[in-house]
């Protein structure tokens, strides 16, 4: 900037104000009626309109203002009511959880064997479903029990599902244990194809064998067919082969299918249990018999276990 324009804007921003100083002395000690109020009055007046104007004007952004100031508090508002929904969303979802929990629990403790149905010092350890098998040519499933907690191959497992679909959703055989680790178990469910169990049909007391397929179907096979078995009947262990003690509940007969040329019958078995939904099992731990007395022994297990008998299967 040319030092000629700065030299001479000094002088006159002081002399503005001196002058402006002079003024207010002079406004501040002479009378109402002075001259200097009379200016004032004047240039009151006259710029009274242009306030008045410049309010209307105004006035729409003060209330544009306010309404943008109101929408955004409004908007904090509802994304904190938000937040504060998820989290109850979430805790309903967490508390539904643990009713289902519950439910299907109650259900296990609920498997109340008639007395003597097991031999005595039977213990059950419940378990949670931790993996299950990747592919249909296969059904197992792996539990977070193990060997510490008394577990071992062949011990046999039973279970409870809620309702799914069209199924019976009871309590049942689920399978039996075929290989333990210290804090884990694998658990061959009956609808594997390897699987079989010695079985019954309550009523008629036909005798056959339970075996899995790939396809997840259990059959009853080697059934006399002349004994007669009608439709509904309850399925259960019979207790032969040493692996599953008897009258534990396996499912239902759903169809009868007879041929000319098979000596057998070949029964549709509908399961009590849902696989499909399988979340939580008990493992039953059975007295072991020494081998030098013949005297039976039950296992000890490092974790606390609780032994509940399996009631009879409703019809």
């Amino acid at each position: 900037m040319p030092r000629n324009k700065v030299a001479w804007r000094r002088p006159v921003f002081v002399i503005l104000i001196l002058a402006s100083l002079a003024l207010l002395t002079v406004s501040f000690r002479e009378a109402e009626s002075g001259p200097v109020h009379a200016i004032q009055d004047a240039g009151a007046g006259l710029l009274s309109p242009l306030q008045s104007w410049g309010a209307e004007i105004a006035e729409p952004f003060q209330d544009g203002y306010q309404w943008l100031k109101t929408l955004w508090s409004a908007h904090q508002r509802a994304q904190k009511l938000e937040e504060e929904l998820q989290a109850l969303q979430g805790e309903a979802i967490k508390l539904e959880e643990q009713a289902e929990e519950n439910q299907r629990l109650r259900a296990l403790l609920d498997l109340h064997p008639d007395k003597g149905i097991y031999p005595e010092g039977t213990e059950f350890t419940s378990a949670r479903v931790i993996g299950k098998s990747p592919t249909r040519w296969q059904a197992w499933v792996q539990i977070d029990k193990g060997s510490v907690d008394g577990i071992r191959v062949g011990s046999p497992v039973v279970g409870a599902t809620p309702t799914a679909g069209e199924s019976l959703a009871g309590k049942g055989l689920v399978g039996k244990v075929v290989s333990v680790t210290e804090h884990t178990a694998q658990v061959q469910l009956i609808t594997d194809a390897e699987s079989a169990v010695a079985a019954k049909i309550q009523g008629s007391r036909a005798e056959g064998i339970v075996e899995g397929s790939v396809s997840g179907d259990l059959i009853m096979d080697y059934v006399d067919r002349d004994i007669a078995v009608d439709p509904k009947l309850v399925i259960v262990t019979s207790g032969y082969g040493g692996v599953y003690p008897a009258d534990i509940p396996i499912g239902i007969v759903a169809s009868v299918g007879e041929e000319d040329v098979n000596i057998y019958k070949e029964i549709e078995v509908q399961p009590f249990v849902d696989f499909r939904v399988l979340e939580e099992v008990m493992v039953l731990i059975l007295p072991v018999e020494t081998p030098t007395t013949g005297a039976v022994t039950s296992t000890t297990t490092t974790s606390t276990t609780t032994t509940i008998t399996l009631g009879s299967a409703g019809r």
